[in-house]
């Protein structure tokens, strides 16, 4: 099912910033608890996945008198409900994978769920997250970012030695240059443009608008 996927976490319920920047969703996939947040905010669930150890009892009763897809899996297991999500919405082979709800509860569970973003796993698709005014944007290879004048990006390398990082439309540009986990070198620049590209050779880039919804307000 070419088109656009929706992943939505059990987190925090999305902001409704982030609802209003959603675009037209082909396959929304709902990971445990965020069918409630789904609910919550007018949007329609294709499938369910998880343990389902914090969906709320009336939501779980709601979907299966829906007879919407439902998975469910131990709790013991070796992926994340977000995890699961993501695979199931990669099987429709959508263009494009938007991620919400992965923001606020546990910090521990908000650090794996953006690390999960850039897995090797999804890197046929290109994807993004919406996390209360933030876009998060995955970087392989090259992607280009859109932006207003003066907009702040942080450009974070994830799972190791990003290489071969080349930019325009950036205040600070990069020009066939490294950054390596840990560096703050790719925090806080800011487009001089409104689209902004990024060429990477090798490694896996976490572009972070922190208030592209706030400055925009539209997908």
């Amino acid at each position: 099912m070419p088109g656009t996927a929706l992943i939505i976490a059990g987190g925090a319920r999305p902001d409704p910033l982030v609802v209003k920047a959603l675009p037209d969703i082909d396959f929304c996939v709902a990971a445990d608890g965020g069918a409630d947040h789904a609910r919550a905010c007018g949007i329609a669930v294709n499938a369910l996945v998880g343990d389902l150890d914090s969906i709320s009892e009336g939501e779980l009763a709601a979907l299966r008198s829906a007879e919407i897809e439902i998975a469910q899996y131990p709790a013991a297991k070796d992926n994340t409900d977000l995890e699961l999500a993501l695979l199931r919405a990669m099987a429709t082979t959508p263009d494009r994978m938007i991620v919400i709800g992965i923001g606020g509860g546990r910090v521990d569970h908000e650090l794996a769920n953006m690390a999960a973003l850039a897995a090797d796993a999804y890197s046929d698709v290109p994807i993004e997250g919406l996390v209360g005014s933030a876009r998060l944007s995955i970087i392989r290879e090259t992607r280009t970012l859109v932006g207003v004048l003066g907009e702040t990006v942080s450009l974070l390398p994830m799972h190791g030695r990003v290489t071969g990082i080349t930019t325009e439309g950036l205040q600070y540009p990069l020009d066939d240059e490294a950054l390596e986990p840990g560096s703050a070198r790719g925090v806080s620049n800011r487009f001089t443009a409104t689209e902004a590209t990024v060429t990477v050779a090798s490694g896996v880039l976490l572009a972070v608008q922190p208030f592209a919804l706030k400055d925009r307000g539209t997908g």
